[in-house]
Parts: C-alpha cells; structure tokens; sequence
C-alpha cells in the first residue's frame, strides 16, 4: 500500500462518552481506552501525522483549541455515545473547515446515519482504510491547490477536485450530488502488528489523588485506569445475535506474541494496576497461541498480573491452557453461556447445549478460575423466566459475576449493508441510540412484554448481588435510569400484546420507531450519588471486596524488568 507521507496534516481524533443519563457501568468503575482508538492513533502517528487524542472514556478533556486547528476531526464512538458524537461534530462545523471523519462501532453498522453528522465514514478495522482516505484527501488538496495556482478555469477545477473516492475500499461517503455511496469491504487485515504508543493518550495513565477527587465527585465513584489489551481479531463462530463478525472477520489473525509482551510493559510503567483486559473475542480459538501467549506472560510478569479474557465453554477442554491461567493470582474468564435453553441455543447458532455448558463448569471449577457468566435475554423463544432461570444456575455453580443482555441489533443493517438482522426493522421500540448497548430493551420481544424483561433483568442483577458472596456487588449507576425507562416502555408497548403477554405482531408493522429518536429519559446527580451509597453499603463487610479493591490500588510490581 503506497503510503504519503506527510508533518504537515493534523488529525484530531475524539472518543465521546455519554453520561447523560448514565447507561452502562464499565466506564462509570474504569478508564480504558477502546482498543481500536489506540491502534488506529499510534499507526498514523507512526507515519509521521500530527495526532492529538481527547478520549473521554479515560478522562480527556477536549480542548477547542486544538480541535478547530485542525485538519481531519476522527470521531470514533459506541451507539450509546452517538448523540453526543453528533453534538461534537456540529460544533466543529461551526467553527472549523476541518474535514470530519466518523467510524467504530456504531458508524460501521449505521453509516447512513452517521453521515447525517460527517464527511465521510470509515467502517469495520480503520489502520489501513484510514490512511488511504487521507492519503487521497492530501492528493485532492494538492491538484486543487495547484490548479488554482495555475488559474485554470472554473469548469475545468470542478473537473479535477470532483472526483470522490469511488474505488477506497471500507469509506461510505456523499458524492457531489448528495447520494450515499458505500464502497465495498476492505479485506480484513492479515498483519495486526501495528505500533502501538500509550502515551498518545496523555490521561491514560495512574493520575494524582486531587484529580481523582474531582473524577469522583462528578462519576460518583472513583475509577481505576484498566490496561486493554488485544492479542488477536476475528471469530470463526457463527452465532446470529453478534454484529462484531461484520467488523472484525470471521478469519482469526493473530499478533506476534513479543509485541503485545511489549504493549503490556507499556501498560505497567504508567498503570498501577494489576489487572488487564483482553478484548479478542475468544480466546480459545487458537488453543496453542494462547498457551504460549499465557506462558510467556506468566514467565515474565509472574503471579500477581491478573488476566481477564473471554471463551467460548470449549476453553474448558484444553488442560495445558488453564493450568497456565490457574497460576495467576486471579484469572477471570468472561463465557457467553447465553441462555439455559437448548431450542434457544440452536436458535441462535450457538453451537452448545445446556449439557455441555454443565459440563464445561465442571472443568473450570476445578481449576478454580473465576467465571463471569454472560447471559442475552429477549430472543424470539425466551420466556419472561429466563432471567430468574439464569441467576438460579449463576448462584448454584457459584459464578464470580454475571453480565445480563438485552437482545439488541440494529435497523437497517440488512437494507444498507446486506447483514442479516436478528431483529426485524418493525421490531424496534425506538431509535434513540443512547439505549442500543445491551443494557436496555429495545425490541418487542415475542413472549415477553419489553417492561417486564427490562424489569426482570434488574431484579437478577439484585437477586445476585445480594446471594452471591464469590465476588463483589455490583455498582450499579444505570439503576435510576433503567427506572425511569421501564415507565417509558410500560406506556408504550400496551398496543402490541395481548392479554397474555404474547406480541401481536401485526400491530408491530405500524410501529414507527424511527419518530422516537430522542427519548424524555433524565436522572438526577443525587440518583447516582444515592447508587454509589447502595454499593458501598454492599460491599463494606465483604472480605472479597476489600481483596479486590486493596489489589487495585496496592499492588505488587508485575513487571520482572
């Protein structure tokens, strides 16, 4: 790939996080950085680009300055940060020219509607996309300002700066007549070992105790710096309900073991923190790499590093590789159990049974691993006692934690990219994005009102919370928030189901979601203090408790250097 070369472009790149309401939990206990955002700055700060990065998610703080300064503004943004991104992005047209590109998660499934907010779009893996669309941006600059100081004709400059990148694989843009044009997929890359630079997130680090006070009074809680880690991209599997296929391949690729033994050296000299998250989507897939990739970690960061990782339940049969995990001080490995149902489990090409999952907690057990059990609720066979079904069996393998998911998909995807959806377009309740994070109900389930699964999920959270003494409580600051959504969806699902609680599905294709983009949801800054007091409250006399939080903030050197 011919690369340019160039110290003159300034690329601002910018990760929002939404606050307002609060709506998920990781960012409210963690700083972490979304691994893509740090791969994709590092690289073109590699080839000599100017690169500034305000990252909210870790504590950035965006400074105007520098943004209405520069070039290209890259907004990368999960859909529950969306409206935010959108906010950001129409206050640089006020006061910038600067071209602005979007991408991440949510831009790769909606690119439509992230082009309502941007000039151009950069879906699925961005290192090398990026770079080629700014690579043709600086060659468009360039023979538009050498046209004009030629002083050719009006015509004949419109004839040269008119082209779009019709052939740039991975870009959906707007050409000169207004149409979207989405270009095919790039390939997904075969080479993962980019540079990779910490610092070009200046905050993403262990900060002073007086910045920490000031975070805490404003998150309700004080947040730890998580060090993210990813070992590989892609998952074979096929399983209906994950949009992450389309983004990452199906093609698992790996990155060379020395270079993210490298990328965890950088994590320890400015994170004291033991714990580190791989965000690969299973690591199970190459048995072998992840034996030597755990062997190598352990060899040189001992003991007292502590891993979490996430499987398939297939993990459980390769000895080799859990005793390795098994030697870690605490290794947490996150498996998509999904459901207790095996029509459900066929359904959603899962590719296990309720037996085998047994089977596989068993193993695990042995080794004394903790499991974080992860559950999805809402598809077309659940029944409104999944949830209480999934804690029941949660509390009786004595799980460390437990993660609880709505369904949830996206409009569109099949109309505009050709990916299959698992929640038809009629489906969806609404389309206010904050809400689209797995965390809210926003579908009409068949068998379940969505108000009562959205209440029954929040109960089992409270039901484990409360039982299980094998990890500490949760901190809930979504509490509030999914109270007051719970009201929303109990007015407006009335129309939809029967007296027994079944969906009508006929009246489900008069549903006009899309009118419903912005939702009247507010919650107050007591509300999260008072949630803050419930988790103190919780965990005050749990001895775990106390091991994991004394563990994150005094812990022993990982680093042997």
């Amino acid at each position: 790939m011919d690369t340019f070369i160039t110290n003159r472009s300034h690329l601002v790149f910018i990760y929002p996080r939404e606050t307002d309401p609060p709506l998920e939990i990781t960012s409210f206990k963690c700083r972490m950085a979304r691994y893509g955002l740090l791969s994709i700055a590092s690289h073109l700060q590699s080839l000599s680009y100017k690169v500034t990065v305000f990252d909210e998610l870790v504590g950035g703080k965006i400074d105007w300055d520098i943004v209405n300064s520069a070039d290209y503004v890259c907004i990368s943004f999960l859909s529950f940060c969306a409206r935010k991104a959108y906010k950001i992005s129409a206050k640089i047209k006020k006061n910038n020219r600067a071209i602005i590109i979007m991408g991440g998660p949510h831009a790769s499934v909606l690119p439509e509607d992230a082009l309502e907010h941007c000039d151009y779009v950069v879906r699925n893996e961005g290192e090398d996309t990026l770079v080629e669309l700014l690579n043709f941006l600086e060659n468009k600059n360039k023979k538009k300002n050498k046209i004009e100081n030629e002083t050719e004709t009006e015509t004949e400059t419109e004839t040269e700066i008119g082209k779009e990148p019709i052939c740039l694989q991975g870009i959906s843009y707007r050409d000169k007549c207004g149409r979207i044009v989405h270009c095919p997929d790039r390939p997904f890359n075969t080479n993962l070992d980019y540079d990779f630079d910490i610092s070009v997130i200046p905050e993403y680090k262990s900060l002073g105790l007086l910045w920490n006070i000031k975070d805490t009074l404003v998150n309700g809680m004080p947040r730890i710096p998580m060090p993210v880690i990813q070992a590989s991209r892609g998952c074979p599997s096929q399983c209906t309900f994950c949009t992450v296929k389309h983004q990452l391949g199906l093609a698992y690729r790996k990155k060379d073991i020395a270079k993210i033994l490298n990328e965890i050296n950088s994590y320890t000299k400015v994170i004291k923190n033991p714990y580190v998250l791989f965000a690969d989507n299973d690591l199970s897939v190459d048995i072998e790499f992840s034996t030597e990739l755990f062997t190598a970690i352990y060899a040189r960061y001992g003991r007292y590093l502590r891993p979490y990782l996430f499987s398939r339940i297939t993990i459980a049969n390769h000895e080799k590789l859990l005793n390795i995990l098994s030697k870690f001080e605490h290794t947490t490995i996150g498996i998509g159990f999904e459901s207790l149902d095996d029509l459900t489990l066929n359904n959603i090409c899962k590719g296990q049974t309720v037996a085998s999952i047994r089977n596989a907690l068993k193993q695990l057990k042995q080794k004394k691993l903790h499991i974080h059990g992860l559950f999805l609720f809402g598809t077309e066979s659940d029944w409104p006692e999944s949830v209480d079904q999934a804690i029941n069996f949660s509390l009786e393998w004595k799980l460390f934690n437990v993660g609880l998911c709505s369904l949830y998909d996206f409009p569109t995807r099949y109309k505009v990219l050709k990916q299959q959806q698992l929640i038809v377009d009629e489906h969806f309740i609404h389309h206010d994005w904050r809400f689209y994070n797995g965390n809210f109900v926003v579908h009409f389930p068949k068998n379940i009102r969505p108000s009562v699964l959205q209440r029954n999920i929040l109960n089992g959270y409270e039901k484990f919370n409360v039982n299980s003494h094998h990890g500490m409580g949760s901190f809930m600051p979504t509490r509030p928030t999914i109270l007051k959504y719970i009201k929303f969806l109990e007015g407006i699902e009335k129309d939809y189901y029967d007296s027994q609680g079944l969906r009508i599905d006929e009246s489900t294709l008069l549903n006009n979601a899309a009118g419903r983009s912005e939702l009247p949801i507010f919650v107050s800054q007591s509300s999260l203090y008072m949630e803050s007091f419930k988790f103190l409250s919780a965990n005050l006399f749990r001895r775990i408790s106390w091991q994991l939080l004394l563990k994150m903030f005094f812990n022993k050197s990982c680093s042997r250097e």
